[in-house]
């Protein structure tokens, strides 16, 4: 496989975001290139095919973002965090190099969904395995062994657990740890409120059930089943609704064409990095004026401002009032995306795991089967050669010029962003990125398996938001 950039390269900007030639790139055949067969041998010379890596859109300016949000800031800022969450209960991909002990080589499970590169570090996605873990046997510093209830203060907006000494000629260590399963949902202030919400509603479910006669253990399997009902439903009716274009979310359920389903790898490093086009550079959380992005970003155990001071204003967030902060999808990053780097090094970075996973992009047979099937007069507008024309043609002071190759073969999540700003409405996904959303949510869904519902579960509260869900457990 190619080397990846070198993030020394961004001190100028050589590979994708600047302008100028491109170093080549051997793309193996079996990326599906038009014309090239699939299952060729990869040490034939003929099976590899020399191409230029397009020019990556995303060289963001503060002008050049300023105009993206002008059109794209429509929704409520909370759901880049609780789509950011949904994210994460979707996949933790890592390299199959780092997991020795799953099969490799020919592997026909489901680790072979992932390609001979990647493994997903979720088991079961879209059931909160990114908050419960493996669960009350496992993880003693998040659950208490014998109530199997999270180790959660009643209203906390945090997780954290302190190390206290039995010794009293010790000194107990009152830095505390951050007690979250998935360390992914522990630094952004935004997103470890939104976890920790999930886990009060578990425990605010399981001391109803306990308090009626069920033993910790069956509260504790009653609530997970249910709390997963839950959370499919505000996947359904609150997440999506913010982001899928009508033409897509007007479609039944039912009649999803398969094509829209994605394999995790496309799914994780293929769509949802279109995502990172959603954090501000600063946010209003309704106490102390605005704060920049970077702040709000915590590495470490060290206690921050944002922690001890700082308190989001939910309902601002959510869009319950007005005046809160919004954004939207769009061709454009925030600079300040990611503390300490700058936007570039996240840019780099996943246009560097776009070469080494190897998603699906645009040109790939099974995107254009996915296109096919979208509903009219899409199929014919979202060629690469019209998106292109259309982007240029809307935005000819774009950073870098769209070329109809740079849709066809750059990473796929580029070309969903180009298209969401293009053809999104109220900051959502274009039609094309619309419909590999829902159908990949929809077919991750239907895929889980829960026991039946017990009687004593049915009368437990069902918030259908996840501000409803917040309202409930913190009373805000």
């Amino acid at each position: 496989m190619p080397k990846g950039p070198d993030l020394h390269e961004l001190e100028d900007c050589r590979y994708g975001c600047a302008p100028g030639p491109a170093p080549a790139l051997r793309v193996p055949a079996r990326v599906s290139i038009r014309g090239v067969q699939p299952n060729a041998d990869p040490t034939d010379g003929a099976a590899y095919v020399t191409r230029q890596p397009p020019q990556i859109l995303l060289r963001t300016t503060p002008e050049w973002r300023r105009q993206c949000l002008t059109e794209a800031a429509h929704i409520p800022s909370a759901y880049t965090y609780l789509g950011q969450l949904m994210g994460h209960d979707m996949g933790s991909s890592v390299a199959l190099s780092s997991v020795p002990h799953v099969q490799r080589a020919e592997a026909t499970d489901a680790v072979s969904i992932l390609g001979p590169r990647r493994y997903n570090l979720i088991d079961n996605p879209l059931t909160l395995e990114t908050v419960y873990g493996p669960g009350p046997m496992m993880l003693s510093h998040l659950y208490d062994p014998d109530t199997m209830l999270f180790r959660l203060t009643p209203g906390a907006r945090l997780a954290r657990v302190y190390r206290a000494s039995h010794d009293p000629l010790s000194s107990s260590d009152d830095r505390p740890i951050r007690a979250l399963y998935d360390e992914r949902n522990r630094d952004t202030l935004m997103l470890h409120e939104l976890a920790v919400a999930w886990m009060q509603f578990h425990n605010l479910c399981a001391r109803t059930l306990m308090a009626n006669g069920a033993s910790p253990f069956m509260a504790y399997a009653m609530v997970r089943a249910h709390v997963v009902r839950v959370w499919h439903g505000i996947v359904r009716d609150d997440v999506l609704p913010r982001f899928l274009h009508p033409d897509i979310a007007a479609i039944p359920e039912e009649d999803l064409p398969p094509e829209w389903q994605l394999d995790e790898t496309t799914l994780l490093h293929g769509l949802f990095r279109a995502f990172h086009s959603l954090p501000l550079a600063a946010y209003d959380l309704g106490r102390h004026g605005v704060h920049n992005l970077a702040d709000l970003l915590k590495a470490g155990y060290e206690i921050s401002e944002a922690e001890s001071d700082w308190v989001i204003d939910w309902p601002l967030f959510f869009g319950e009032r007005p005046g809160g902060p919004r954004t939207g999808l769009s061709a454009s990053v925030a600079p300040e995306l990611r503390a300490p780097v700058s936007a570039a090094a996240v840019i780099a970075l996943d246009n560097t795991t776009a070469i080494d996973v190897r998603p699906l992009r645009a040109g790939n047979d099974k995107i254009e089967a996915a296109i096919a099937r979208l509903p009219d007069p899409w199929p014919a507008r979202l060629t690469p050669q019209a998106i292109a024309q259309d982007f240029q043609a809307r935005h000819p002071a774009s950073p870098v010029r769209v070329t109809s190759e740079m849709i066809e073969w750059g990473p796929l999540f580029q070309a969903v962003m180009i298209e969401a700003q293009l053809h999104g409405q109220k900051g959502g996904l274009g039609p094309l990125g619309s419909a590999l959303l829902r159908g990949s949510i929809a077919g991750s869904i239907n895929r889980v398996i829960l026991a039946p519902e017990r009687e004593e579960a049915k009368d437990l509260p069902r918030p259908e938001t996840m501000m409803k869900l917040i309202e409930l457990v913190r009373k805000v």
